[in-house]
């Protein structure tokens, strides 16, 4: 079947079967150029999990707790496609129950390709300060109102603190999954608190109050009494 994505949220607009996208992928092009993140950790993903379908690449995405992944058609269709077009990835038409599908597997190109997204030197870029939108917010604070300042605070907070539930639920799932999966979502965790003890430390210089949501409130309540249980025992 045709695959179709909303475009703005206007009309839709149509992108091929993948047998559309094999086809057009017979012109001659060359597999260099450089990766983008997202199309080496595609690589990556087939090459750990073996043949995928399309679809379950996207899944990996879509349950993904990070907001920076794009699980959507839009992003992980046309990618596929690329890495096609480019001679990195091959597909190859397969049975799923009942219905026919495509099984994506890495080409010799692929596999240097992703070999050298894993080689050394590691990149300035990846080893450095990532980039952080919230932070370079917090930098500018001292352009809106006090009362301004404590409601972005108390907002960030509130959103950060379940994005950190999310990543800690996450963890968890990954901890039987592998050491690598599991490191992986330890890093996003660490990562997730320390930006809400940064928030913390912006709430005190500022002189703000920080409140837990309910849900948080409960969750914590309902943390400390399993602590008071353990100690008991």
């Amino acid at each position: 079947e045709p695959i179709y994505i909303k475009v703005n949220g206007y009309g839709r607009r149509r992108y091929g079967t993948i047998r559309t996208m094999v086809t057009q992928s017979k012109k001659p092009r060359s597999s260099g150029g450089q990766l983008s993140e997202i199309e080496a950790c595609v690589l990556a993903l087939i090459s750990v999990d073996g043949p995928s379908t399309p679809y379950a690449i996207r899944k990996v995405f879509l349950d993904s707790p990070s907001p920076q992944w794009g699980g959507s058609a839009g992003t992980i269709y046309p990618l596929i496609e690329r890495l096609l077009r480019r001679r990195l990835i091959r597909s190859k038409l397969c049975l799923t129950g009942k219905r026919r599908g495509h099984q994506i597997s890495l080409t010799t190109a692929g596999w240097r390709a992703l070999r050298l997204w894993l080689s050394l030197p590691i990149p300035e870029w990846v080893a450095g300060v990532p980039p952080d939108p919230l932070r370079t917010r917090v930098r500018f604070l001292g352009a809106i109102s006090p009362n301004q300042q404590t409601a972005f605070l108390q907002n960030a907070h509130q959103r950060t603190q379940a994005h950190l539930r999310a990543v800690e639920a996450d963890c968890e799932r990954k901890r039987a999954k592998g050491e690598f999966q599991y490191l992986m979502a330890r890093g996003a965790l660490l990562s997730m608190q320390s930006r809400c003890t940064f928030l913390q430390e912006v709430a005190e210089v500022l002189h703000v109050r920080l409140k837990d949501d309910l849900r948080l409130a409960k969750d914590k309540q309902t943390a400390m009494r399993k602590t008071r249980s353990r100690v008991a025992k």
